[in-house]
């Protein structure tokens, strides 16, 4: 029977003791020494992370672009504005009912079709150099300049007055993108029927009673507003004085200056 020696009792004499402090054979080198610190991005792994930052705005950019062909789409459902000014005076009731479902906004409306409108209404003032030799280019930028800010600064200025001079349930009315609108589109006709005077001066005792139709329009218009009853014939008449009058307002006040 082989006895085993008991080396606790004479530690110095134990051959194990001559291992303790050598060094591990089997270790690895260690991880900073050779620089492969496990947080350290292989050349192949920045290429991917890259690729895949550029998959992402791909995808961001394609995003951007079906939400750009959608509000395309959704406005040009909306139909043209500029036509549409043409059936509100061919058919009011239709023409207004129609502005009210389209859902336009202030600005597009305007872009559409109240802004061409006094435009080619202010361009219009150059056929008065065809039908009269003694019309200077002086006289008809004038007088193209006094249109165009007549009506445009009318509009603003039917807004602004009509918060003071309307019942409390036509100023809410106009401070909604539908009031805007209405005013817009009576501005618009009174610019397009000043188109036709420039353009047909012959027939200008017919063409001085059109703003009559405009005042037509707008007692038509009443019902897309919504107003109370009680309440229609004050506001049909502030507006139909307010849309005429501040046109020929500024047109007066112009024409001290230009």
């Amino acid at each position: 029977m082989i006895k085993r020696r008991n080396y606790e009792n004479d530690p110095g004499n134990d051959p194990r003791a001559d291992y303790d402090d050598e060094d591990n054979l089997y270790s690895l080198p260690d991880d900073e020494e050779n620089g492969a610190d496990d947080n350290d991005t292989l050349p192949g792994d920045e290429d991917e992370a890259e690729d895949e930052d550029e998959d992402e705005d791909e995808d961001e950019d394609e995003d951007n672009d079906e939400e750009t062909a959608g509000e395309n789409k959704r406005v040009s459902k909306k139909g043209n504005a500029f036509i549409l000014l043409f059936k509100i005076l061919a058919t009011p009731v239709e023409g207004w009912k129609e502005l009210k479902r389209r859902r336009y906004t202030p600005e597009e409306f305007a872009s559409g079709c109240f802004y061409p409108f006094v435009a080619l209404a202010a361009v219009s003032e150059f056929a008065g150099m065809f039908y009269d030799n003694t019309v200077t280019l002086n006289d008809v930028l004038m007088s193209a300049l006094n249109l165009f800010i007549s009506l445009f600064f009318g509009y603003f200025t039917v807004l602004l007055l009509s918060g003071y001079l309307l019942p409390k349930e036509g100023k809410e009315v106009m401070r909604k993108d539908i009031g805007k609108e209405f005013a817009m589109a009576s501005m618009s006709t009174l610019a397009l029927f000043s188109i036709g005077y420039n353009l047909l001066p012959m027939i200008d005792p017919v063409l001085v009673f059109l703003p009559l139709w405009t005042i037509y329009l707008i007692c038509k218009g009443m019902k897309i507003l919504r107003v109370p009853k009680e309440k229609e014939v004050r506001i049909e008449f502030t507006l139909s004085l307010l849309v005429i009058g501040c046109p020929m307002l500024w047109q007066w006040i112009l024409g001290f200056f230009l």
